[in-house]
């Protein structure tokens, strides 16, 4: 009789212990709104692939580069990192937001692509409303 309280105390402590925490975890002072997020870890990402294209395969020398990637594009946002990193802390905690960041960082990757592609081809110029050689001969 005595285990099966001690067996209950527990299983009700395990319980209460793994409930959604996200009620209680207050935003930093300092929250990088959505848009700010988006915009920087485009950037980061970005950094990440030229990273791949460095040639080095020394995994000390990429990370060296890499950080000062880093550091140059905190720098253009006018962000603190350690601001950056609670801000991804806190939406790692609150997936449903850090979902909507990276939806928005994948729609910009494939907005990115579809120019690049459009360019090779040559219509990206009748996207924009400019006027190429070609299309000045068609008027």
């Amino acid at each position: 009789m005595r285990y099966r309280y001690i067996f209950l105390l527990c299983f009700m402590l395990l319980g209460t212990s793994c409930e959604r925490s996200e009620e209680l975890i207050a935003p930093p002072a300092d929250l990088l709104s959505k848009d700010r997020m988006v915009s920087i870890l485009i950037d980061l990402h970005l950094a990440e692939a030229k990273m791949s294209y460095t040639g080095s395969r020394k995994a000390d020398s990429i990370e060296i580069i890499f950080r000062n990637y880093e550091r140059a594009i905190f720098d253009e946002h006018s962000v603190a990192d350690s601001t950056y990193f609670r801000s991804y802390e806190y939406y790692l905690e609150h997936m449903d937001q850090m979902e909507q960041i990276y939806t928005a960082v994948v729609d910009s990757f494939s907005v990115m692509n579809s120019l690049e592609k459009a360019k090779d081809l040559g219509i990206a110029n009748r996207w924009f409303g400019k006027t190429s050689s070609h299309q000045a001969s068609w008027k």
